[in-house]
């Protein structure tokens, strides 16, 4: 991925594992992701929304809206885990997304525009993708890789390329979709944000068509997720493009034993067919 090697296409999506280097440290040991995302973080702390921020709607499908609540970038330099980290990178302008990245050394940024929990942040800055993308390779360590983080929109074809034209090593697909759920009782939104983003079993289709035309369009390096919570779903990500795939809803859900049950279920697949795992990427495309 990107000139990287991952010893399997599994990661962990942004948003789930505590920015704590015991905690991560665990995961890495017990679960071996080949990554581990971090929440997106910001030049300075922002705190997040008030409670509820969180709630399950449906059997595998969740909406939260906790509104890119993090400690700031600065918090990096405390960590050091024992694998590969990913960093989310999010602001609320261009400057403040370009500071942010140059405070960062990881072997690959992840820039958040996408997130739909925060005004002025996250999808607000979607169409400054060109701008946003040059401006942080510009100031980028040397050999650190940059994906651009997109959301399940209308225009994900014409933002991908911007992306890729202005220098973008890949592309992270999908972010979450923005819903809303009345509380019947006093008719008012139960997030206090109001909308949130809906994850999980309900986006996966979308994340499967989106991801599909995008590399059908590009062949972009591409993380893909979106609903996955078994091997099938992963494998049917890879199969449209998707070279790594992101847990995310399906740990909240199920834990982090999600990761070896999918780890375990891909190898299967890939041992019962005679199959290598760069057989399946973007087999479904070229179809």
């Amino acid at each position: 991925m990107a000139g990287l090697e991952f010893q399997d296409p599994i990661i962990i999506a942004s948003g789930i594992v505590p920015l704590e280097n015991d905690f991560m440290n665990r995961v890495c040991e017990n679960y071996k992701p080949s990554a581990i995302t971090t929440k997106t973080l910001t030049l300075e702390p922002l705190e997040p929304h008030k409670p509820p921020t969180v709630i399950k709607f449906h059997d595998g499908c969740y909406m939260n809206a906790i509104g890119l609540g993090n400690p700031g970038v600065k918090a990096l330099k405390d960590i050091n885990i024992k694998c590969r980290l990913i960093v989310s990178i999010g602001g609320s302008s261009v400057e403040e997304i370009t500071k942010a990245v140059s405070e960062v050394n990881s072997e690959v940024i992840e820039l958040n525009l996408s997130s739909p929990n925060r005004k002025g942040y996250g999808e607000s800055l979607a169409s400054y993708v060109s701008e946003v993308t040059k401006n942080a390779k510009g100031v980028l360590r040397k050999g650190v890789r940059l994906f651009v983080k997109l959301g399940p929109w209308d225009n994900i074809i014409e933002l991908s390329g911007k992306a890729l034209s202005a220098g973008s090593d890949g592309l992270t697909l999908i972010n979450t979709l923005k819903g809303l759920s009345i509380d019947i009782e006093t008719f008012r939104p139960i997030l206090s944000y109001g909308t949130g983003g809906i994850s999980g079993k309900c986006l996966h289709p979308l994340a499967v068509r989106i991801i599909r035309d995008v590399y059908k369009e590009y062949e972009a390096e591409i993380i893909g997720m979106g609903g996955v919570f078994d091997w099938r779903d992963a494998i049917e990500l890879m199969s449209v493009g998707a070279k790594l795939v992101g847990l995310g809803t399906v740990i909240i859900d199920k834990g982090f034993s999600s990761i070896i049950e999918v780890r375990e279920g891909i190898n299967a697949f890939l041992k019962e067919k005679g199959l290598k795992i760069e057989n399946i990427i973007g087999i479904a495309v070229k179809k």
